[in-house]
């Protein structure tokens, strides 16, 4: 500070002969691109700017990598909710500042974090969502190019890559491919109309959710042409097609409808104080589509993103571009202001990848692999720490109990795994059938899967259509070959079909064994495995022995066992007695590697918005803990080690502190069958009100302690405890109120969701606050 030119005007030394501290300091005449002007001290430096006008300070407040906090001092309402508005923080005060409130959630925005703390939105990260429930051999190729801007442009690079016609092997044309320059170019438009004076971010929420009605009519209105493009590009049999469209332009309607209902809240405080929160768009969207439902995926990532008021970069996969690029066209004349859509053609590597480590992009959101997921995740870590949607495979089991209408089972059955190939990620792989009725289920399958229909998708009759390429066909194949080599008893199928495109015969095994490899890998071609099971606690606990959590399904008259499928199946999604069917207000996502977040319903419209919040001494203290504390015991390291807590007042040793131990006791008390999953949720609100009743009891010797340990003065160290006991009051009153919803379905459908816990969190508490915190 000093050495830059920033006037010191006090402090700046150590304070005392021991200990380690600091006298309070303050710069003043301090500049923008000064050190202690970008970078977090974290100590007490005072940094005094000057400013002129209230626009200019906005955006050089603005002007940093961090988004935690701000606040403001005026008289003047107007410009104080100008501010709260345009601060990128997560928490605003007026008039006041750093009073927060366990009501109000907590959190960043940018490399200040993800997610937030406290609130009723804070509950929400420690919870997953689980939801139960004409011929044309030619079609014109309008689009090609990469839509930046609302206008068309060729690739910086000037290639291009082929798109191929599944049915036939054959070229369709040839796409830009859009790689770095491109992500760049698309950057820098988004950038501009996600600007605070753009005309987007002007609009009324509900000009927004007009702006994609008028897309869906558009897609209605040319449903023949895109479900042609989509049929020619992607293999999908036609009416499956002309359903995605119009699946696609309801998804937008859905969305739409909650442009003017994203509300925040008021919320109680103290006397003289306002406490309310905001939902602020993330930012920059950055969206990875598939290629199996092209157009569904790209209507579920934009209609949230912009619904909520951000602006969106799109990559369609290789694959399959030609609708999103078709939807480009139809996105301007829809009306949507330059910049707000940005569709960018390109291969993972080199146009994906680029996304995800972007550092102006805030957001992404990718359906694909559970491999390339990782990477995803990987690279926002690495670039921004921007927030992460993983939508990422399955395999999914369905589960026909004894008292199953058979025909209905294996129709079910049939349709959850060879529909579009099985290139579905909820696809059916894995079949359980109750040992009473296996071997009539088997051969009911098998009978269906031979008379079913492959060949051209554009024929009305044909009722299976090509895999999407020959990678992926001859990847089907090896699997093939892996289930007849194990031992599993071939069925039908098994080989390719025709002698042009990239079909697959429907294949199905049976007497398949859990540790085969076509029962553990997530294969994505018509393969139907078949497992035989005698016991309904038996068959739960196999069915939930893979590293997925997609989706689930079961086939029963007895509504009693269908719910205790529901409860104890770990998926995102499981249905009862039919498979497959999404509803756009239902959240849909994955457990374990299956993804995290969640897409559509309410729950997948709070992945696209950011929320805001404006709102004695002790020098003797007796140490009595310092072991590990697993499985409510105290033990000794595993290596045998301790480390040193030091008192930073005076530099001296306090006591001696000493995982995989710990995760077992976890793993252990989570079980289902163990005493905590059963308690009833106002059991749990008692042990943590009794918990908070423990720390005020002892609030004099944990406020020395805290003292002693991290050199806070005793009365800050009394309010962190007390005020740690008031949180766990708080959240001990959310217990009994965390609920699912009943949403409509189909006249014969009903749909709930249900909240369950995520499982053993690990949680790393800083040294500042440790005991708010924990």
């Amino acid at each position: 500070g000093k050495e830059s030119g920033a006037k010191l005007e006090c402090g700046g030394e150590r304070f005392g002969d021991k200990g380690y501290f600091i006298q309070p300091t303050i710069f003043s005449d301090v500049k923008d691109d000064m050190k202690i002007a970008r970078e977090e001290i974290f100590g007490p430096v005072m940094s005094i700017f000057k400013f002129d006008s209230y626009d200019e300070v906005i955006k050089r407040a603005n002007d940093t990598e961090y988004g935690l906090a701000a606040g403001v001092i005026t008289k003047d309402l107007s410009r104080a909710l100008q501010f709260v508005e345009q601060l990128q923080a997560g928490s605003v005060w007026v008039n006041q500042y750093g009073g927060l409130q366990f009501q109000a959630p907590f959190g960043g925005f940018k490399q200040s974090g993800q997610g937030r703390e406290f609130g009723r939105y804070g509950l929400e990260e420690y919870y997953e969502m689980s939801s139960s429930d004409s011929k044309a051999s030619t079609v014109e190729i309008k689009y090609t190019q990469i839509f930046i801007n609302n206008e068309w442009h060729k690739a910086a690079n000037g290639k291009t890559f082929p798109v191929i016609n599944p049915s036939t092997g054959e070229e369709i044309c040839q796409v830009e491919e859009g790689t770095k320059a491109d992500i760049d170019k698309a950057v820098e438009a988004a950038n501009k109309a996600f600007d605070i004076k753009s005309t987007w971010r002007k609009y009324e929420p509900a000009e927004r959710g007009n702006l994609l009605r008028k897309l869906a009519d558009l897609l209605r209105r040319d449903v023949d042409y895109l479900s042609k493009l989509e049929t020619l590009n992607g293999g999908k049999i036609i009416t499956d097609s002309v359903m995605e469209v119009f699946g696609a332009a309801a998804c937008l309607d859905y969305c739409a409808g909650w442009s003017d209902k994203i509300a925040g809240e008021t919320l109680a405080s103290a006397p003289g104080t306002f406490t309310y929160t905001r939902h602020e768009p993330v930012g920059i969207c950055g969206q990875i589509i598939p290629w199996n439902f092209p157009l569904v995926m790209l209507a579920g990532k934009i209609g949230p993103a912009l619904t909520c008021g951000n602006v969106v970069i799109v990559k369609p996969a290789e694959q399959t571009p030609l609708t999103a690029l078709y939807c480009a066209s139809l996105i301007k004349e829809a009306g949507f202001p330059p910049g707000v859509v940005n569709i960018v053609p390109g291969d993972g590597p080199n146009c994906g990848y680029e996304i995800a480590v972007h550092k102006k992009i805030d957001k992404i959101a990718f359906t694909g692999s559970v491999e390339v997921g990782k990477k995803v995740q990987e690279a926002a870590a690495k670039s921004n720490l921007k927030r992460v949607t993983l939508e990422l495979g399955g395999k999914s089991p369905l589960i026909i109990c004894e008292d199953a209408d058979l025909d209905l089972a294996v129709t079910t059955a049939h349709r959850a795994l060879f529909r579009h190939a099985a290139q579905v990620c909820v696809a059916a792989s894995r079949i359980f059938v109750h040992s009473k009725i296996y071997d009539e289920f088997v051969s009911k399958s098998v009978e269906l899967a031979k008379k079913r229909v492959l060949g051209n998708p554009f024929d009305s009759k044909t009722q299976q259509g090509p895999q999407i390429n020959n990678t992926q066909c001859e990847t089907i194949l090896q699997y093939i070959k892996s289930g007849k080599e194990s031992g599993a008893k071939l069925e039908c199928g098994g080989e390719r079909f025709g002698d042009k495109g990239y079909f697959i015969q429907p294949t199905i095994f049976s007497d398949v064994k859990d540790d085969m490899k076509i029962a553990r890998e997530e294969i994505f071609g018509p393969v139907m495995s078949i497992f035989k099971f005698d016991s309904y606690d038996e068959v739960i606990k196999r069915a939930n022995d893979t590293e997925y959590g997609l989706a689930a399904g079961v086939i029963t008259k007895d509504l009693s066992r269908a719910l205790q499928f529901v409860e104890q199946l770990q998926a995102g999604s499981v249905w009862v007695n039919q498979y497959g069917a999404l509803q756009f207000q239902a959240p849909f996502g994955g457990f374990k590697q299956s993804g995290h977040g969640r897409e559509l319903g309410r729950y997948g419209l709070a992945e696209y918005y950011e929320m805001s919040s404006s709102d004695s001494q002790a020098r003797k203290v007796e140490i009595k803990y310092t072991q590990i504390f697993i499985n409510n015991e105290w033990h000794k390291a595993a290596n045998g080690k301790t480390f040193p807590v030091i008192n930073p007042s005076t530099g001296e040793e306090i006591c001696q502190v000493d995982v995989d131990k710990a995760v077992k006791a976890a793993r252990k008390a989570f079980d289902i069958e163990s005493p905590w999953r059963k308690y009833e949720p106002v059991a749990r609100a008692n042990l943590m009100r009794k918990f908070a009743t423990l720390l005020r009891r002892d609030v004099d010797y944990l406020s020395k302690l805290e003292t002693l340990n991290n050199g806070k003065s005793v009365e800050d160290s009394k309010g962190d405890i007390l005020a740690s006991a008031d949180c766990i009051d708080y959240y001990a009153g959310w217990v009994d109120k965390i609920t699912g919803e009943t949403i409509p379905g189909g006249c014969d459908q009903m749909i709930f969701t249900r909240h369950e816990p995520i499982g053993v969190c690990g949680q790393i508490i800083p040294w500042s606050v440790e005991l708010c915190i924990l």
